[in-house]
């Protein structure tokens, strides 16, 4: 990706990241202090919420030595793990489980419903967010329409996009990545409320959030 369409791309990803945690604030409403379980997150994303809270970050082994740093200057705690096998904590053990485009790059179908049956579980709140695949701009490659591509194009343009992933073990390779429509969503989440995140009065991107509960 040029230079100038990278810094325009990452530009936005801050201001609509920034806009969705304000959202998330307004529907659930966080109390300081709120034990929070950010799966396959980064530190940085907490900046945009002006509370106290206590935040657990569980990401891969890699990620957790890359953010290790960033994670002790904001007081964020690190653990390595699966997010699809929270088995290590109770049911409800956490305030809120959050997880920011994480969803889609969990692997197949059974871990995708692991992975939403475990932050039901562990959660008494919950925010969920992944892109919306009828968005014009795919939010991995930064194409228009990317995922209404012939097949065989798709498949070059994955292996073109993912040679840093490739070389650098970069997480969430575009050729990993699953879309969801909103229907398969409500399944996953039926206790779930809908956040639709608008661009241009498109929808950008869907949470599925639960207030919490007790």
């Amino acid at each position: 990706m040029a230079a100038p369409l990278r810094i325009l791309k990452n530009t936005m990803q801050r201001r609509w990241r920034r806009a969705r945690m304000r959202a998330m604030v307004a529907a659930l409403l966080p109390q300081p202090g709120w034990r929070v379980l950010d799966l396959g997150g980064a530190p940085d994303l907490w900046d945009h919420v002006d509370l106290p809270l206590d935040v657990t970050l569980l990401n891969t082994p890699r990620a957790c030595a890359r953010l290790a740093d960033a994670a002790a200057a904001r007081g964020c705690k690190l653990m390595a793990g699966d997010a699809c096998d929270l088995r290590a904590f109770a049911d409800g053990a956490f305030d809120l489980v959050f997880s920011n485009s994480v969803i889609e790059h969990v692997g197949a179908r059974e871990r995708v419903a692991r992975f939403a049956a475990e932050v039901r579980r562990v959660g008494r709140a919950y925010w969920v967010q992944t892109p919306c695949h009828t968005f014009p701009i795919e939010s991995h490659t930064g194409l228009p329409w990317f995922w209404y591509y012939p097949a065989p194009l798709r498949r070059r343009l994955i292996a073109w996009f993912d040679r840093p992933a490739a070389r650098d073990s970069r997480p969430d390779p575009v050729g990993e990545t699953t879309w969801f429509r909103l229907a398969e969503l409500r399944q996953l989440f039926p206790d779930g409320e809908v956040f639709r995140e608008r661009s241009c009065g498109l929808v950008k991107s869907w949470s599925l959030y639960r207030c919490a509960q007790g």
